[in-house]
């Protein structure tokens, strides 16, 4: 029994190494992966494999899985699982298989933190770094290789290579890099977190995605209150923005461009309009189920594959049991707010994935794509760090 004992530990112990530097691999490729398929493959092997290796042969303790953050947040993902069987029943497994990537990843990370103290502000500092140097890249193989000019909506490659993507995506960086220079001590460090931030911003802006410019702008003012840094960090930054600014649109028409792009909302409204008024109260309660292959044919619009809103899709596909299972996990998450320096970036971190969902958006049980860097990602994080601040006192 000693041996074994011993063999266990063992296990465990580089389970728990592999999974620390998988969690800085998955969580860089974001940025750098050529498409969702090599992201799952990084979540798959770099941490499925060491949750798998561990979590199922040890005694369950549900305080060290991440305790009512994960319980609620599976509850909700087995009633979307569920909706299935009303919705395309064939499709069960597909969502299940979902199920069980959620499950192990927020169980998974929550084991990890409490089992190994994770530097949150080193993985912060990792994601800013990718950020930036993948911004520029993004930028350079936009303009400089494939010569398209600025009145383009910025596009990337891989996993960003859609707009709106690469603008959510980018958006986490920059909000990162701008809660960093708001915390640092040194005031030094500050101009340097923030010109960070602003390249990480600047494919959000070419991106044109407003959607993702506004959770910016309000993430980042509730950083500024939360935060509340000394007059001698923050207005040096307002004034180096506001120079930056002056600067960008001085030299350049995106002035013109922003200004034609309107404030269309890109039949967004016909959407949730068809959805919220004709289509939901006749499934209220249930939704009408959950498909793989889902197609939302609107007539005299155009066919779209979610409600591009998170939130109207949960109540669309699982109905307003599945949008309050939801919305009781994103409350419990939020319940449990701190301005702990490293917990705050994952608080504003959700707030801004909440925002950026709320204009482009599936239901949250999906399998390892960029949405999750959007909820999943945070969610988990925050929940996992939550858990272990608690064991520790």
């Amino acid at each position: 029994m000693r041996i074994k004992a011993i063999s266990q530990l063992r296990r465990e112990q580089f389970c728990l190494g592999w999974a620390a530097i998988g969690l800085y691999f998955f969580l860089s490729a974001f940025f750098w992966a050529s498409g969702p398929a090599p992201l799952r493959t990084v979540f798959y092997v770099f941490l499925l494999l060491p949750f798998l290796a561990v979590l199922p042969w040890r005694k369950f303790q549900l305080e060290e899985y991440g305790h009512y953050f994960t319980v609620s947040a599976l509850i909700y993902a087995g009633f979307t699982v569920l909706a299935s069987l009303w919705g395309e029943p064939e499709d069960f497994g597909f969502y299940l298989k979902q199920w069980f990537f959620l499950a192990f990843w927020l169980s998974g990370v929550a084991w990890l933190f409490y089992h190994r103290e994770v530097n949150l502000q080193r993985l912060y500092l990792v994601m800013v770094g990718i950020g930036v140097i993948c911004a520029l890249v993004t930028l350079y193989f936009f303009y400089m290789y494939k010569n398209y000019n600025i009145a383009a909506r910025l596009s990337g490659f891989g996993l960003a290579e859609n707009s709106t993507i690469v603008a959510q995506i980018f958006g986490v960086a920059a909000l990162l890099g701008y809660i960093l220079s708001l915390q640092t001590k040194s005031w030094k460090m500050s101009p340097l977190f923030l010109l960070a931030s602003l390249i990480c911003a600047l494919p959000l802006v070419m991106s044109q995605s407003r959607g993702a410019a506004l959770a910016l702008i309000v993430a980042s003012l509730l950083a500024l209150v939360a935060i509340r840094p000394r007059p001698s960090i923050w207005v040096p930054q307002l004034v180096l923005v506001v120079i930056a600014l002056g600067v960008f649109f001085g030299l350049t028409d995106m002035a013109d461009v922003l200004e034609r792009r309107g404030l269309s909302f890109s039949f967004r409204d016909a959407i949730w309009k068809e959805l919220i008024i004709y289509r939901v109260p006749h499934h209220l309660f249930f939704g009408i189920g959950m498909e793989a292959e889902a197609r939302l044919i609107i007539p005299d619009v155009d066919v779209f594959h979610h409600a591009h809103n998170s939130w109207i899709d949960i109540l669309y596909h699982a109905g307003s049991i599945g949008l309050a299972l939801a919305l009781w996990h994103l409350t419990l998450l939020l319940r449990s707010f701190s301005r702990d320096r490293d917990i705050l970036p994952l608080y504003i971190w959700l707030v801004y994935g909440c925002i950026c969902l709320f204009s482009n958006g599936s239901t949250l049980l999906t399998r390892p794509d960029a949405q999750w860097l959007m909820y999943w990602v945070p969610a988990g994080l925050l929940a996992a760090r939550v858990m272990s601040r608690r064991h520790a006192r």
